[in-house]
């Protein structure tokens, strides 16, 4: 099935409400349990992840697609759509929750969740590269490709970055050129030429195995 087809494509009906609503809510808050030290005691038993001293979520939840959707749609801002490091959060999972909430919006935000800045992209979105995963509009994962190579130099690192990429094609089956589609129509964008160079460098790497085989 291809994923990144479609305008604002909804797919709910991989992992549906009905069939894997979570037992317990996605996030876990220090007011929802019987004292302050029981976050601690469920994080010690591996059962949850803290994001910070009042909250955590189910580490069981966080295995799937839909269970790391349901996560973050308890912390992102409302109307936002998610986005680079968070995106890729969601599409590939990691041990390590995100150190900011990446969303595209043309408000901004002061408050931070759980603990975390919401770093607002201003950025050009069109229909066909958001997906509705259980309620959760965020990013392809060719457009989150796309939004890690154009972030700024120091967030996140070049080698992150390499191995985020390369991991979402992998996982998701597009190619450096359906990138390159992406980059073109945000070409204004600060670092559009960088992301122009990096994506036609991997296609580069990837064609030239088919050539030699055809010398």
């Amino acid at each position: 099935m291809d994923i990144t087809a479609g305008p604002m494509t909804d797919i709910t009906t991989v992992a549906s409400p009905a069939t894997a609503q979570p037992a317990v809510p996605p996030i876990l808050f220090t007011k929802d349990l019987p004292g302050p030290l029981s976050l601690n005691r469920l994080a010690a038993f591996g059962t949850l992840h803290k994001l910070d001293d009042s909250a955590g979520y189910w580490i069981e939840h966080s295995g799937t697609l839909y269970g790391r959707a349901k996560i973050v749609a308890e912390v992102a801002p409302f109307g936002t759509v998610v986005c680079s490091m968070t995106a890729a959060w969601v599409w590939l999972g990691d041990p390590d929750f995100p150190s900011t909430i990446d969303v595209i919006s043309t408000s901004h935000f002061r408050s931070a969740s759980v603990s975390r800045r919401i770093r607002v992209f201003k950025r050009l979105t069109l229909p066909e590269q958001i997906i509705k995963l259980g309620g959760l509009p965020v990013t392809t994962p060719a457009r989150t490709a796309c939004d890690l190579v154009m972030s700024p130099e120091d967030i996140p690192d070049p080698s992150t970055v390499n191995a985020l990429v390369c991991q979402l094609m992998s996982a998701y089956q597009f190619r450096p050129n359906d990138c390159l589609q992406i980059v073109k129509e945000h070409r204004h964008h600060k670092y559009a030429g960088r992301a122009r160079m990096f994506f036609e460098s991997v296609q580069q790497e990837m064609d030239e195995p088919a050539l030699e085989q055809c010398a």
